[in-house]
């Protein structure tokens, strides 16, 4: 085979190599780098499981501390009152267990030495001694020891339980015996089992023993029985390492199932979570995909192959072709033809047929006015004559008429010859397209030479030999000025030798070179200009000039910044925007990690703005904000640390404060101070001086913080959102928890539309009560069944539906189901005298159509006016007092009635109070809960039991819980009470039945 075949070959097998190396590249990188995002997904997805399974089980662990501190309380108080543990009822001590509490713990009450006085379940357990325990001796030698834990333990029924437990103390302060719960380890298991884990998913509970307290799923195996002893070794590992949280991989289970695993210890138990994702659960889609790419992978190896074989056959094809047109063409590339001594064609070569498109012996005989498209025949025979009658090789050009129909340019060289003395023209015909079109192409060249873009050439040394008017325009300088000389002569100064020395090595290396440069015009002026550098070289490889273009872009310069400054800059304040901040704020976050080092971000709100802007016009709003640049950036020691999110909101970036986070946050509250004193200075906004104020948030983040680059902001404008609903003070950090309490915000908020539209709320009803404990009315109470969460209390979601407006359709469903009810007692004589109190909230009180609701309600319901209450608070009437006071009296006098809750805990005027149509005055739990002991709450309820009487209205106690506070009450004037002393709120079947039974 011919060595270029062979050539052909090996290229051809290395290219089909390279490519399907290059694919098997490109899907293994792909694979790996789906393969890392799952992983990454994953530990994300397990961390977030395990914290979720922190808060549930300490939120249960601070349920039981609740009600243990409840416990406690009551105690201590039956002690006080000097009551001994004998004489008080022992329902009253260990009843305090509420919801799940109440049937899963055993509550126990034990004496100053340790023997159990009172137990929830049995009697048995009265005569049990705890004297001997860890955590009774840990309480009656510490005080303070709070609530303790243990480990997971066997009580006397050989249960496995979790002990909580508290002290209490004597009046003067001695210790008097601790109170004990015992949560039984099933409970931990039903907290986990709610988990989404898949197939092969685990979630486990274990004390810091390693012990097993809960499992999900189940193991149907030693390993997996509570109370076992075990975890894999890299479990073992971390907890020996004494971190708090981690993730680990773990192949060696109890059950053979390997998972990606996060651990986190929890602070109010002694014990660990650990939440899986089983290997084979997370990767089956990967596993697939690469199943897939290796098919793929198979069908483009066949694919090139083929495609290869394919080429290899018909470049022989195309070799065996070309050596027969040699030997045809004898070698000859021209178009060579013979003509006779009457001009007819004798022969040609097959080059010549081909230059005109005729196929082989087609022109035989034929004369050259057949394809000679320049000449006439006259012309064409006397040219021949003459060519045939000299003796000397003659050269012409003319063009050829190709079978097609085109022309093109030829060059004809002619020699007479004579053969067996017969004489023959011998001419050779050479298509000149190319070299016409090059000589074009160079006087074109000549004339770009003097276009605008400037040109200069140089020899192999540099010395510039020749420049167009253009580089003469540009530069400043003339042709005669510049010829002999080095371009040196326009360097700027702005670039170091490593440049030039880095420009001419990509030179020399690829011939070539362009980029921006900075150069210096005949009059010293600087500016930008876009360079091209070409190296010349000759047919040995040697360079022989340099041909350079330039072009000054100092234009389009100032446009580039221009569109730089709208792109990351604020027009108003000249401040970088959101966009330019966030890529700062990365390159941050990376050197403070990298340098470990604390960094702070303070997103700077203003308060009231809107007002501003809707009062004083846009104008002085956009002043206002230019004032606030300037103030912050006179706070701050880098101009470039503040920008402008947009609107009202600016964020400043606090850099390298120390290896310490406590240093940082002081320095961060530090510069959060001295931002809301500047802040609060007066503005001048035209005529006008306004003030104004601020809400700063403040996050941390570097060094210890492992979060992603968008999380700091977040948090910041959390914490400054905090600082804005709270009001207690204007600059606040951000808390970790409250991002759970947003994201339970949202499910609740979402939760609630659901709830509305599945009718999932019930009415609870608490009853109230006069002296003779008879019942005289109840407070409609809203509750959400859910399906899943149980009952939720209306102070989880009660306020999330005065912010997003639901509160108008579930207040009006109360007040609706109310009516029912009263509609249904009128038509008993026994119950028709009960009144129903139902809460308004400020927004429904705001609507136009109030009192028209309340009216056709009532109408359509049937329900008596006279014995509906309905409950505002004193945050309802802070705003539109006038409004609201005239849709009170319209109702009044329709019979409605209203009670004025949690009274003395607001900031309700005596002016407005006056004139409010009040049928009663509800003392807040606050002041009851506290009036047996405390002077200060007994002369607050005092105060407002006389305010009733001299305004002639009635007044009722709520949140009374014991026999004391109502003895209290009763003592001070007030006869109406509500509390658990009296009942719970419950469902409307257990109140009728509470009816009955008084």
């Amino acid at each position: 085979m011919p060595h270029s075949l062979k050539s052909v070959a090996l290229m051809l097998l290395i290219t089909a190599v390279i490519m399907n190396l290059f694919m098997v590249t490109l899907l293994a990188v792909t694979l790996n780098s789906a393969y890392d995002r799952k992983i990454e997904e994953v530990r994300t997805t397990v961390t977030n499981l395990a914290l979720l399974m922190d808060q549930s089980v300490t939120g249960a662990a601070r349920e039981v501390d609740l009600v243990l501190r409840k416990v406690q309380s009551r105690l201590e108080t039956a002690l006080r009152v000097g009551e001994s543990l004998e004489t008080s009822p022992a329902s009253e001590l260990t009843g305090a267990g509420e919801g799940w509490i109440a049937d899963a713990a055993d509550i126990h009450i034990t004496d100053a030495t340790g023997l159990v006085q009172f137990e929830q379940q049995a009697d048995e357990g009265r005569w049990v001694d705890y004297g001997d325990r860890d955590y009774f001796l840990t309480h009656r030698t510490n005080p303070d020891a709070g609530m303790l834990v243990s480990g997971l333990l066997r009580n006397h029924s050989g249960e496995w339980v979790h002990v909580f437990s508290r002290r209490y103390n004597d009046p003067d302060g001695r210790f008097a015996g601790v109170t004990v719960a015992a949560i039984p380890a099933q409970h931990f298991a039903g907290l986990i089992s709610g988990l989404n884990l898949g197939p092969n998913g685990i979630a486990l509970i274990r004390d810091l023993n390693k012990t097993l307290v809960a499992r999900h799923p189940p193991l149907d195996a030693a390993p997996g029985r509570i109370g076992s002893v075990g975890g894999s070794q890299e479990l073992t590992a971390l907890l020996e390492s004494g971190e708090q949280a981690g993730i680990f991989y773990s192949h060696g289970t109890a059950d053979g199932v390997p998972r990606t695993d996060a651990f986190r210890r929890l602070s109010a138990m002694p014990v660990f979570v650990v939440a899986g994702l089983g290997e084979d659960d997370y990767l089956a889609i990967w596993r697939h995909d690469v199943n897939r790419a290796i098919v793929l992978g198979l069908l483009f190896l066949l694919v090139t192959a083929g495609g290869a074989l394919l080429l290899w056959r018909q470049f022989k094809a195309s070799d065996k072709a070309h050596r027969r047109s040699q030997m045809l063409l004898q070698h000859a590339s021209d178009g060579i033809h013979i003509l006779d001594e009457h001009g007819q064609l004798v022969d040609a070569s097959e080059a010549f047929y081909q230059m005109l498109g005729y196929t082989p012996g087609e022109l035989s005989g034929r004369h050259p006015c057949d394809w000679d498209a320049q000449h006439s025949p006259e012309e064409m025979t006397q040219l021949f004559n003459s060519l045939l009658s000299g003796g000397q090789i003659s050269t012409f050009e003319t063009r050829f008429r190709h079978k097609l129909g085109h022309a093109f340019a030829v060059e004809v060289s002619t020699v007479r010859v004579e053969i067996e003395g017969r004489p023959l023209l011998f001419s050779s015909a050479r298509d000149i397209t190319e070299r016409k079109k090059a000589d074009e192409d160079l006087r074109i060249a000549a004339q770009a030479f003097e276009s605008q873009v400037g040109m200069l050439i140089t020899d192999a040394d540099l010395n510039i030999l020749r420049c167009n008017q253009a580089f003469c325009r540009i530069t400043g300088y003339s042709a005669k000025e510049v010829i002999g000389r080095q371009p040196n002569l326009l360097q700027s100064g702005r670039h170091d030798q490593r440049f030039y020395a880095d420009m001419w090595q990509a030179i020399n290396r690829s011939g070539a070179w362009q980029g921006e440069i900075w150069n210096k015009r005949k009059n010293g002026e600087i500016y930008p200009q876009l360079l091209s550098i070409g190296k010349v070289s000759n047919e040995h490889g040697q360079t022989t000039h340099y041909v350079a273009s330039l072009s000054d872009i100092s234009a389009r310069k100032a446009s580039e910044e221009q569109m730089r400054t709208l792109a990351f800059y604020d027009s108003l304040t000249k401040l970088p925007n959101r966009r330019l901040f966030l890529d700062r704020l990365e390159e941050a976050r990376g050197t403070a990690k990298r340098r470990e080092t604390y960094s702070a971000l303070l997103v700077v709100d203003l308060n009231d703005f809107k007002i501003l802007n809707d009062a004083e016009g846009y104008t002085a709003g956009d002043r206002m904000l230019e004032q606030v640049a300037t103030r912050l950036i006179s706070c701050v020691p880098h101009t470039e640390s503040v920008a402008r999110l947009g609107g009202d909101e600016f964020v400043v970036l606090l850099e390298d404060l120390g290896k310490h986070e406590i240093d940082a946050a002081h320095q961060a509250e530090q510069m959060g101070n001295r931002i809301l004193q500047e802040l609060a200075r007066p503005y001048v906004l035209g005529e006008t001086e306004y003030r104004g104020s601020a809400s700063i948030g403040i996050a941390l983040f570097g060094a210890s913080y492992s979060i992603l680059s968008m999380e700091p902001l977040k948090r910041a404008e959390l914490a400054m959102s905090q600082a804005k609903s709270t009001g207690n003070s204007p600059l606040c950090f951000f808390d970790p928890q409250m991002q759970a309490q947003v994201r339970e915000r949202s499910e609740i908020d979402a939760g609630l539309r659901m709830a509305l539209e599945k009718q999932q709320f019930l009415l609870h009803y608490q009853p109230q009560v006069d002296d003779t404990g008879q019942i005289i009315g109840a407070e409609a109470l809203v509750r959400w069944k859910h399906p899943e969460q149980g009952l939720i209390s209306p102070a989880r979601f009660i306020p999330v539906a005065e912010d997003n407006g639901l509160i108008l359709p579930l207040g009006h469903w109360v007040l609706e189901t109310a009516c029912q009810q009263l509609a249904l007692w009128a038509d008993n004589p026994a119950r028709a005298h009960l009144t129903i109190a139902v809460n308004i909230s400020a927004k429904q009180l705001s609507q136009a159509h109030f009192v028209d609701q309340v009216m056709e309600v009532l109408q359509r319901t049937g329900a008596p006016a006279q014995r509906l209450k309905l409950e505002l608070t004193e945050s309802a009437l802070v705003h539109e007092i006038e409004s609201i006071i005239d849709k009170m009296n319209s109702l009044k006098m329709h019979g409605v009635g209203f009670s004025l809750d949690d009274f003395g805990t607001g900031y309700s005027s005596l002016a407005y109070l006056k004139r409010l149509p009040l049928d009663q005055l509800k003392i807040d739990q606050s002041f009851v809960r506290d009036i047996s002991f405390d002077a200060n709450s007994a002369d607050i309820a005092q105060t407002i039991i006389l305010l009733a009487e001299r305004m002639k209205i009635s007044v009722l106690a709520e949140g009374v819980e014991t026999q004391l506070q109502q003895s209290a009450l009763r003592e001070r004037g007030c006869h109406h009470y509500q509390g658990y002393l009296f009942g719970r709120p419950m469902p409307i079947e257990e109140f009728e039945g509470e009816l009955l039974r008084r």
